[in-house]
């Protein structure tokens, strides 16, 4: 009997998914094509979540699975590093004399729709929305740089996995795994068109793809921020350049003002940074690809790291239905997990752990612990454990993975651990 798998793999706090689906082909035989989603991990050297040695395992499993055959689909979810580095890591460290494209053989590709070039120049409320994002974490930086008594292990990885600079080398290499003519930047189709906007932009006959988000405007997923007055001077004295080491400002209070009432403004005033910074991770993480992948009976759900904002908007589209495989969004975090409302709908039933089908449901954590305070939220788990069998790379040695096996028209999953703590 054909069965379709799904491998998760620890690669620490990021995530790695192949997914091999048997396929009929044009002469009606069945062959089994390749769906590999993301690779990397978040930058957090003192949590230990982003330990690149991961990469190497992964990518040669991935490559014995493909067995020289091309990979059919490659899906970059969104524009985070712990997304994003992982194979041009794997291309430069693990495989230096033989090109991983060449090895991967990428036929066709899905890019969030923002990471399109120029997709700025088309997109004016998205373009001042990210201009307004950037000036603020720019701000942060000098603030952190001036006051590095701020710094700690979690600041230090939102500030580096929301670094333009540092992934916009990575998306570029990213562009191109796949030829030009079938690298696709994807995003929830309009109102009025098609649902299966994704005709033509992969070679499946038999499996059905529809895609809930990211929408097309990332305009919708920005917050307004919070006022800032971080007190950073960037140059002390005449002719020094900007780029010299900043410092904070002396801040004293005017005469006539009460001191406390005046320290306290300012405290609150630089303590807004953190909710900014998290506002922009948020922002990013909305444009995160979502889609369901029907094959045989069976509905598959993959999520990137898309929050409520995102969950909202695909209700409000009317994406939502029922699932029987979550890959959970956000690493386990509770910003991931949809509001009860809408969560009743992809896993209905909050008592039972089975769908209306009557096939035994699964859910996957891609995380690891210490990387971010929370995430994994525990809570969160407790929930999807009431609605169907939740699995977490975190009982898996580095590298090691969860096979999922879904049974064409049958109602049997089968759950293998390779390489378990």
């Amino acid at each position: 009997m054909d069965k379709l798998s799904v491998r998760v793999y620890n690669v620490r706090f990021g995530d790695a998914v192949l997914i091999s689906v048997p396929d009929k082909a044009a002469n009606g035989k069945t062959v089994t094509r390749h769906i590999l989603i993301d690779v990397g991990n978040a930058k957090s050297d003192q949590a230990g979540g982003d330990e690149d040695a991961v990469f190497a395992p992964v990518v040669k499993d991935i490559l014995k699975v493909l067995d020289g055959r091309p990979l059919d689909l490659y899906v970059m979810t969104h524009e985070h590093w712990d997304h994003v580095q992982g194979l041009p890591y794997a291309d430069e460290k693990v495989f230096p004399d033989a090109a991983l494209k060449d090895k991967l053989k990428v036929r066709h590709a899905w890019l969030t729709g923002s990471s399109k070039p120029n997709y700025y120049k088309a997109h004016r409320k998205a373009k001042k929305a990210l201009d307004q994002a950037t000036s603020i974490y720019d701000a942060i930086g000098r603030f952190l740089a001036a006051a590095p008594e701020q710094q700690n292990p979690f600041i230090y990885a939102l500030m580096l996995n929301n670094n333009p600079n540092a992934t916009a080398y990575y998306v570029d290499r990213l562009r191109q795994l796949a030829p030009k003519k079938n690298t696709w930047y994807v995003h929830r189709p309009r109102r009025g068109h098609p649902k299966d906007s994704l005709k033509g932009k992969h070679p499946f006959r038999e499996a059905r793809f529809e895609m809930w988000a990211p929408e097309e405007d990332t305009a919708d997923y920005y917050p307004r921020f919070r006022p800032m007055a971080l007190g950073v001077m960037t140059a002390t004295g005449p002719g020094e350049a900007a780029s010299a080491q900043p410092s904070l400002l002396a801040n004293t209070p005017p005469g006539g003002v009460d001191a406390g009432v005046f320290y306290n403004l300012v405290e609150m005033r630089r303590s807004g940074y953190l909710d900014n910074l998290l506002a922009i991770d948020k922002a990013k993480n909305n444009t995160s690809i979502v889609f369901l992948l029907e094959w045989r009976g069976w509905k598959l759900l993959f999520t990137g790291d898309a929050e409520k904002k995102s969950w909202q908007m695909m209700n409000k589209y009317r994406q939502l239905e029922e699932v029987h495989f979550l890959k959970t969004s956000h690493h386990g975090s509770h910003t991931g997990m949809p509001p009860a409302k809408l969560l009743d709908k992809i896993l209905p039933g909050k008592r039972s752990q089975r769908a209306s089908d009557g096939k035994l449901r699964h859910a996957v954590v891609s995380t690891y612990k210490g990387t971010y305070p929370g995430v994994p939220d525990r809570k969160t788990l407790r929930e999807l454990r009431k609605r169907g069998r939740v699995h977490s790379t975190e009982e898996l040695k580095d590298g090691g993975y969860f096979e999922f096996s879904f049974a064409g028209w049958g109602k049997r999953v089968t759950v293998r651990r390779v390489r378990k703590r």
